[in-house]
């Protein structure tokens, strides 16, 4: 699949993520007046050692299953239940996805009665911890949409995306956090049984990514993350057919042990691939791979943490209190997540500010522009009827409409004009000096400049030019370096291949640096442009690589024309005159002696 495809992919996803947090918080909570479709039942359920029957582990003191008479410790034989309700009762959190009442057959003791518990719409000012948890879903798919559409340049922003956005989708699939009625709970149930794996999986992915080549010890915790991620997901569909058909206890205390066992390894897996990869990474990417692991081990070790100590507790309240803290670790990952993309070079910052000053002003402008067209329209319109305001209405929302684009596109230009002049302004330099190093007729002189325009302009300390020295291979051009590297380098192999900036860190090489660009001219690699890290520890923003790119090939071209074989071709000419010459003189001073 090609990159702008994988890119559509990944933004059709983080908008449905959008779409059904937004759905969530809404019915969930019954905003904005609309009928809860979540209900809390007041009580926690987990396995028993009775076949086909849950464990009330917790009641609310006053609350609707203590109201129907439930107490903690009483056994519910779910095969009176249908398999909505069923659903509801393997729920981990303390709701149902329906608020209609439902039907319990209770044992107590050698007892049985049958009881009904109606769910209450919940308070948000109790749970309010819910509330906050949807907002970090949200603010993690808007963040999953920064990085899908700008940050993917940068190496492993793509499996960082798909961990973010497995891990939303695997919350918003919890029948706890999700309340829209055109989902089924079995959906819901089978997403994040699968989801929440294939996270982990992503996680380790992401971890292997960094520090290549493997080391034998990564390579082992990576494939055996792998394969507990597969044994989990198995179980899981398998837990998921068992509360369809019952063919099987899915509520067996033996079973449900079992069920948590590949999930936690895979996990200690992840773990260890994420500290492993820390422990190999040097400079900038170690900086990189200690923000963005650690903010994902801590969010899956709270979680973790939270689910294990909720299922253990006796009291209610004590209970409530873990599923709070689970539920307010989905605020805190966006927010760790958040810091470190725009403060260790996940994304372009510059890019974050820009959209952010653009979309502030056009909407002030949009939304005045609204109330003043309505208002005047209003007082000249007085006197007229419905009808007419209701048109003129129209045609200042339709007027407005069709203006938006032009008045986007003065904006930006405001904008990118005000705020973001110097970055536009090296860019310009960048471009400059690829075309007038075609003027340069000193080759000292050249290269010299070019790596001076380069540290200048692009915010890098350490730039260096390679050129060819006709030996198969490469030399530094720098002032006080002379190294020498061969042309089968992996790197130098990359740029003449094809003829695309290349990674350094994704690649086994001699080069230190972060990324080489080609210098071609004719079809050939006459050298290479090598830029470390950004001073600021910023990417290297798309436009910014394009720049550099367009500076390298016009320096490559003005290298070729200064090392031309017409210059060799012109001494070659010289020396042959120059033995001419001396024939001649020879013959010359023979027929004088004749």
């Amino acid at each position: 699949m090609k990159p702008a495809m994988w890119r559509a992919s990944l933004l059709t996803l983080c908008a449905v993520t959008a779409v059904l947090t937004i759905a969530s918080t809404i019915d969930y909570f019954g905003i904005a007046g609309s009928t809860p479709w979540a209900g809390n039942p007041g009580m926690s359920l987990g396995a028993s050692s009775e076949p086909y029957r849950a464990l009330v582990l917790t009641v609310d003191a006053g609350g609707p299953a203590d109201r129907a008479g439930l107490k903690s410790g009483d056994r519910v034989d779910i095969h009176s239940n249908g398999l909505l309700e069923r659903l509801q009762l393997f729920n981990g959190f303390p709701t149902t996805i329906d608020a209609r009442p439902i039907t319990l057959v209770v044992h107590r003791g050698a007892r049985q009665e049958r009881v009904t518990v109606v769910p209450v719409a919940w308070d948000p000012a109790r749970y309010w911890y819910f509330i906050v948890s949807l907002v970090g879903l949200l603010w993690l798919a808007l963040f999953a949409v920064l990085i899908a559409w700008r940050g993917t340049q940068t190496p492993g922003n793509f499996l960082l995306c798909a961990v973010i956005l497995s891990v939303a989708l695997g919350a918003l699939g919890d029948t706890g956090s999700i309340a829209v009625p055109w989902v089924t709970g079995y959906v819901c149930l089978f997403v994040l049984g699968t989801l929440t794996p294939v996270s982990v999986a992503l996680w380790a992915a992401l971890a292997s990514g960094f520090a290549r080549p493997l080391s034998v010890l990564r390579q082992i915790a990576l494939w055996l993350c792998v394969a507990f991620v597969a044994i989990s997901i198995a179980i899981e569909i398998a837990h998921f057919a068992g509360i369809m058909t019952l063919w099987f206890d899915p509520m067996g205390r033996s079973f449900a042990q079992v069920r948590g066992i590949p999930m936690n390894a895979a996990i200690l897996m992840a773990f260890a691939c994420s500290a492993l990869a820390i422990h190999a990474s040097h400079g900038v990417e170690r900086q990189r791979a200690a923000w963005s692991l650690v903010a994902l081990s801590l969010y899956f070790a709270v979680d973790k943490v939270g689910s294990i100590a909720a299922g253990f507790q006796g009291s209610y309240a004590t209970y409530e209190a873990w599923v709070g803290i689970d539920n307010l670790n989905f605020f805190v990952m966006p927010v760790a997540l958040t810091y470190v993309a725009l403060s260790r070079r996940l994304i372009d910052i510059g890019f974050v500010l820009n959209r952010t000053v653009v979309f502030a002003i056009l909407s002030t402008l949009v939304i005045g522009a609204f109330i003043l067209a309505e208002w005047a329209a209003t007082e000249w319109l007085v006197n007229a009827s419905h009808t007419t305001g209701a048109i003129v209405g129209t045609l200042v929302a339709l007027g407005l409409g069709l203006s938006l684009r032009y008045i986007h596109k003065y904006v930006d230009r405001f904008v990118d004009g005000v705020f973001f002049r110097k970055r536009h302004e090296d860019e310009a330099a960048l471009r400059r000096f690829a075309h007038e190093s075609s003027f340069i007729s000193d080759r000292s002189v050249l290269l010299e400049r070019a790596v001076h325009v380069v540290r200048d302009h692009a915010s890098v300390d350490a730039a260096t030019i390679l050129v060819r020295d006709g030996a198969a291979s490469y030399v530094s051009a720098s002032k006080g370096e002379s190294a020498a590297f061969s042309e089968n380098d992996p790197v130098l192999i990359a740029l003449r291949a094809w003829n695309k900036p290349v990674d350094l860190r994704e690649m086994k090489t001699e080069l230190c640096g972060e990324v080489a660009f080609p210098m071609v001219s004719r079809g050939m690699l006459v050298g290479a442009l090598v830029c470390g890290p950004k001073r600021d520890g910023q990417a290297y923003a798309p436009d910014e690589s394009d720049a550099l790119l367009a500076l390298a090939r016009g320096v490559g071209t003005a290298l070729d024309t200064l090392s031309s074989p017409r210059d060799g071709a012109t001494e070659q000419l010289r020396d042959t005159l120059s033995i001419i010459v001396d024939k001649l003189e020879a013959i010359d001073g023979k027929l004088s002696e004749l």
